[in-house]
């Protein structure tokens, strides 16, 4: 189920989910106007049902191609669905969204996340604004967790859904085939320097943010800082991608109920160890690295 919060009192409210939206759930927006906007329906709205929504639904937005957004897609299968045009052929082809994660998890994306193609996906670009009526909607490209991610702007109000540029001490998420560090950077960047925000609101966990947002992106940015640093000390002595993953920097501990840890860590660290080569920091030794 889900905790509904107003924001505005103009028919902008966010579907709280269970534990704040930490993973699998999530934190969706609705938008009750003149036509009506889902923006990632997840497993919360999946599990109260399309009737504790109270309207119709007359669009539906994923911020991106992830499972726990797309989760509720299926109850709205004659809905339009929009997605940046980067995300959207993920959103047509379970291969095609197979290969954007970079791992086979067919039978958890159909089976747990309700997975199901569609042929008729709208792509949106950057800087586009889909009018509901009272509010309008700004489309912001903000790459990096995937090629695709976008946050959204909501006027009047002023409120800005990070999507999965969630502000949690957990940090960015840059794991898949398609994401890229750089651009998670070069997001959170952009995300820091909005101007008139009254409120962040992400997917997981932070949830609704009212009070120092740059704060918030900053200190959420601070944790690739740390992983650099971490992976530095680590690599004083030449490491190899797998000695490297064992460290459990981006976790920070094994997890045994997280199977793909090992590939996430190998993944991300890897591109932060390609990273620092590029900007003099490290260098390649043998098939691994090392600190200079």
């Amino acid at each position: 189920m889900f905790e509904r919060v107003s924001l505005g009192g103009d028919g902008l409210t966010v579907l709280v989910g269970t534990r704040n939206g930490k993973y699998p759930s999530g934190n969706s927006v609705l938008v009750e106007d003149d036509l009506t906007l889902l923006v990632d329906p997840s497993v919360n709205v999946v599990a109260a049902g399309v009737d504790a929504l109270g309207c119709g639904v007359g669009v539906v937005v994923n911020s991106h191609a992830h499972e726990d957004h797309f989760a509720g897609n299926f109850l709205f299968p004659d809905v339009p669905l929009l997605l940046h045009e980067a995300d959207a052929p993920a959103m047509g082809s379970l291969d095609v969204l197979q290969a954007s994660y970079g791992s086979d998890w067919a039978k958890i994306m159909v089976e747990q996340f309700n997975y199901r193609p569609r042929g008729d996906v709208r792509t949106v670009t950057d800087g586009e604004v889909l009018d509901l009526g009272r509010h309008r909607v700004h489309f912001l490209h903000m790459p990096g967790h995937t090629a695709g991610h976008m946050c959204l702007r909501f006027e009047p109000e002023g409120v800005v859904f990070t999507g999965d540029l969630d502000l949690t001490r957990f940090g960015p998420y840059y794991g898949d085939a398609n994401a890229s560090l750089d651009d998670t950077i070069a997001s959170l960047a952009r995300l820091r320097e909005l101007q008139d925000v009254s409120a962040f609101v992400s997917f997981h966990e932070a949830g609704i943010v009212r009070e120092d947002l740059r704060g918030a992106v900053d200190r959420y940015t601070a944790v690739l800082g740390e992983r650099d640093r971490a992976l530095l000390e680590f690599c004083r002595e030449p490491r190899s991608l797998v000695e490297i993953a064992d460290r459990c920097i981006v976790y920070r501990k094994r997890y045994e109920s997280i199977p793909w840890q090992a590939t996430v860590e190998a993944v991300m660290m890897g591109r932060h160890a390609d990273r620092l080569v590029r900007l003099g920091a490290m260098r390649n030794e043998g098939e691994g690295f090392v600190a200079i």
